[in-house]
């Protein structure tokens, strides 16, 4: 895969994806429910310093969640209100990439799905995907067990 790059809704911030992807996936979890209005966010995992913005400044949100205390960030743009990357206190150094705000999204294939016991009673997932319960990373950071089918049943 080539760079990849991408930028909000009207232009004004733009970035370059300087390597292939931690991972790729889609997160059914309700904040990310409630922050897109949609059934789930897509998003692309990076470290910062594979990711270059140029442009405007996006502004933060900051998220504290109930569940588990720990700040997510969002990162938008002033004028568009498109978001384009969030970070986590949970894994420092690291940026969730929005999929819907690269240039050419069907560059990626998101075949991973997590907190699928929060998705949407409606959602259902391709039998060859992998299909977690809650995050792929457990809080010790050792790596979640996926569900046994793609429907989390």
């Amino acid at each position: 895969m080539s760079t990849m790059t991408g930028g909000c809704l009207c232009g004004n911030i733009r970035y370059e994806l300087l390597t292939e992807p931690r991972a790729t996936f889609a997160c059914h979890c309700r904040f990310c429910q409630r922050d897109t209005g949609t059934a789930h966010r897509s998003g692309l995992s990076y470290l910062d310093e594979s990711v270059i913005f140029s442009g405007d400044s996006p502004k933060t949100y900051t998220y504290e969640s109930d569940e588990h205390g720990r700040k997510l960030f969002k990162h938008f743009c002033p004028n568009c209100g498109t978001t384009v990357s969030l970070t986590t206190e949970r894994f420092p150094g690291g940026r969730v990439m929005m999929i819907g705000t690269l240039d050419d999204p069907s560059l990626v294939k998101v075949d991973t799905h997590m907190f699928a016991d929060e998705a949407f009673s409606w959602v259902t997932y391709p039998k060859d995907h992998v299909v977690y319960a809650k995050h792929r990373i457990n809080a010790d950071g050792t790596p979640a067990v996926p569900l046994t089918n793609s429907n989390g049943n």
